[in-house]
């Protein structure tokens, strides 16, 4: 044993590698509560997003082949009007968001101040008209960098048209709608959304084209 001591560029030494083990641990520890923090936020994201979704592709596909106005005339009876930015239809509502009955539905895609957002608004359909939004429009999604509704149904030969951005068949549903999206950050994705309308040929059979009523299920297969 060194009856001495320790001499000075020892004992700076020593301050020197403990300055260092503990700036290495408590870079080690601030990582990863930076990692824990994001995969949290990611898994809340993912989370919200799924429902949304889930939301989106449930009411859809539940679109009713009902007027969206009933004082129409035959010539314009609207079923559902499509654009870019904006879909509307008629369906029913959850029993925890609505009275019941039919509801005139609207997904718009607007513009806020971190990019694109979905918003959903609903007005309950009366024998008298339509009423006033009962809320303000929800946001379901938010933080979009460009997002796009489109549809599509049968062509005269019986088969899926193109996907179009607008829909102008007064009296039928189309087929699909296609929600695509991307968001302004990377690191996320949006999955796009392909939906069929359950009532799409019910209801409204006897306005479709003859080819439009053929069972196309199978085609192309044999």
């Amino acid at each position: 044993m060194n009856r001495r001591g320790f001499s000075l560029v020892e004992l700076l030494l020593a301050t020197a590698l403990l300055a260092a083990a503990l700036a290495l641990a408590f870079g080690i520890v601030q990582g990863a509560a930076r990692a824990g923090a994001s995969a949290e936020r990611l898994a809340l994201h993912n989370d919200r997003l799924r429902t949304a979704q889930a939301f989106v592709r449930r009411q859809v596909a539940d679109a009713l082949p009902q007027p969206l106005d009933p004082t129409e005339g035959p010539e314009s009876l609207n079923l559902l009007e499509a654009a870019p930015d904006r879909l509307a239809f008629v369906g029913l509502m959850p029993g925890t968001l609505a009275r019941g009955g039919a509801y005139v539905q609207v997904f718009r895609l607007v513009r806020g101040r971190g990019g694109q957002a979905l918003v959903f608004e609903y007005r309950m359909m009366t024998p008298t008209g339509v009423l006033p939004p009962e809320r303000p429009a929800e946001v379901l999604i938010d933080g979009l960098e460009d997002a796009r509704f489109s549809v599509r149904g049968f062509g005269p030969d019986g088969r899926p048209e193109d996907w179009r951005g607008e829909w102008e068949r007064p009296g039928q549903l189309p087929t699909q709608v296609r929600l695509e999206a991307r968001f302004r950050d990377r690191r996320w994705r949006f999955p796009t959304m392909v939906v069929p309308l359950r009532y799409s040929l019910s209801g409204v059979v006897g306005l479709l084209p003859e080819a439009a009523r053929r069972d196309t299920r199978g085609e192309g297969e044999r």
